[in-house]
């Protein structure tokens, strides 16, 4: 019989908990939630009221469990430091177990995303052989990982909106959403190991974090221009001659709206009203994609179309063109972007959660055959 303490402040929120390990069968004894920010002012007070509650103490505790990333970067600190205090003096063992490992053992898959911000994602990917690796990966690295692996994993965990964006670059992704992942469930994934003893090295603990610096983020802005000629992907604005060519693009394409030759003649017309920002990329000399967007009064824009051709599609053109939209609207006085969606096209909103939209409300049945209602996002352009 083990009593087993599980710290977890890797997340938005945190939690602690406290379990008793008899053979293999587990018993959660008490969790108790961590508010965002404050970990380092309530951590160890939670602890104590957890034991206290349990009518035990630190000395009879057998082993403990700490989530060590990747998320929060003060977070992680904040909690791996706690658990070496906790455990040197009392010699508590310690097992260190990663958040994605314990979303995806909670949601009964190989894989796992979590949404790292700036429009990435910590990501697990299980491999063949049983094994895993974890890394820090935007859509381009993802879409690497699909090609170099012939094939993304099937099924993905996910716990959180921005992580939902890998379903925009491997196509036919499963997300097995799930709750968030916690101390008590850490705890689960680490009695194997609890009961075979096999320990971190307490001198070695430290955070696993999975983020560049700023530095290295930062750094790159200057030759963001030169990956996009890599990647042959060009943005310009949209001339009358190549409405015959988005018309066909968006012909071939389920999602694009159905415009006639009007709309996108008013579209690249600068007279016309709400003024329109509307731009094509290319590749290999021909048109790859495009978007239009809307001048709407109060600083906001409507986001009409963002569209790609299908043999470009999950190459990035939508992020470029996206990424050359924003200071065309800005230089007009844009402070947000909107946009509508169906309820039921998951794979568009996680590409827009991608790019930074966020879900702010529902239009009931706005849309027809089938009738479903459209979804609202909305992103601030800073």
């Amino acid at each position: 019989m083990k009593l087993v303490l599980g710290v977890d402040t890797c997340g938005p929120s945190g939690t602690v908990a406290l379990a008793l390990v008899v053979d293999e069968a587990l018993e959660i004894l008490g969790q108790k939630e961590l508010a965002g920010r404050t970990y380092s002012a309530t951590l160890i007070a939670a602890v104590g009221e957890l034991l206290a509650e349990a009518g035990t103490n630190l000395r009879h505790i057998a082993a403990i469990v700490v989530v060590n990333g990747p998320g929060s970067f003060t977070g992680v600190r904040v909690g791996v430091s706690a658990v070496k205090g906790l455990a040197e003096p009392g010699i508590i063992p310690v097992v260190a177990v990663s958040r994605l490992a314990v979303l995806a053992a909670k949601a009964g898959v190989g894989s796992a995303a979590l949404d790292a911000h700036r429009q990435e994602v910590y990501l697990r990917v299980a491999e063949e052989d049983g094994s895993s690796r974890q890394l820090l990966a935007g859509a381009d690295e993802i879409s690497h990982i699909s090609e170099a692996r012939c094939g993304a994993p099937t099924i993905v965990a996910v716990c959180d909106e921005g992580a939902e964006m890998i379903a925009t670059v491997w196509g036919g992704v499963e997300l097995r959403r799930a709750e968030a992942p916690t101390a008590a469930d850490a705890i689960r994934l680490a009695v194997p190991a609890i009961l075979a003893g096999e320990f971190t090295d307490l001198a070695l603990l430290d955070g696993h974090y999975l983020r560049r610096s700023d530095a290295e983020i930062f750094g790159e802005a200057a030759v963001k221009a030169a990956s996009q000629m890599e990647s042959g992907v060009r943005v310009r604005r949209m001339e009358s001659g190549d409405i015959d060519g988005v018309m066909e693009i968006a012909a071939m394409t389920d999602h694009a709206p159905r415009w006639g030759r009007s709309a996108y003649v008013a579209a690249v017309d600068p007279e016309n009203q709400p003024r329109r920002v509307a731009l094509v990329a290319e590749r290999g000399g021909g048109l790859a994609g495009f978007v239009v967007a809307a001048i709407l009064p109060g600083g906001e824009a409507e986001l009409e179309s963002i569209v790609t051709a299908v043999p470009h599609q999950r190459g990035g053109v939508a992020r470029a063109l996206f990424t050359a939209l924003k200071p065309e609207l800005r230089r007009q006085g844009v402070r947000e972007v909107m946009l509508e969606v169906r309820e039921g096209n998951h794979s568009a909103q996680g590409f827009y959660r991608f790019l930074g939209f966020r879900e702010e409300g529902r239009r009931a049945g706005y849309y027809a055959n089938p009738v479903e209602d459209a979804v609202l996002m909305k992103v601030a352009l800073r």
